[in-house]
């Protein structure tokens, strides 16, 4: 979904400490909305507006912007999400 890697997401959890995964039993890593939007909104800005991670720091102290209409990373989340939504129809019509 965030075209990350696991390893990536598990360093920038020990870089940017707002990233808090709830876990199970198992330890697996459950990552809420607010942290996809935070995984989402620190890729855009190292990968888009290629800041380096002291500079995200910097930006994460000012929080997260509250309009998500025009974040790159929002819309292709939604996108995915609609697709995934209408592949369920579809299959359900098939059957």
């Amino acid at each position: 979904m965030t075209q990350l890697s696991a390893d990536i997401i598990k360093r920038w959890e020990k870089i940017f400490p707002q990233i808090k995964p709830v876990r199970n039993r198992a330890a697996n890593r459950n990552y809420l909305e607010k942290d996809l939007k935070l995984i989402f909104y620190i890729r855009d800005l190292i990968y888009i507006h290629k800041l380096s991670e002291d500079e995200v720091k910097e930006k994460l102290k000012e929080g997260l912007p509250n309009d998500d209409s025009d974040n790159p990373a929002y819309l292709k989340r939604i996108l995915a999400e609609i697709k995934m939504e209408v592949k369920e129809i579809k299959k359900i019509l098939e059957e």
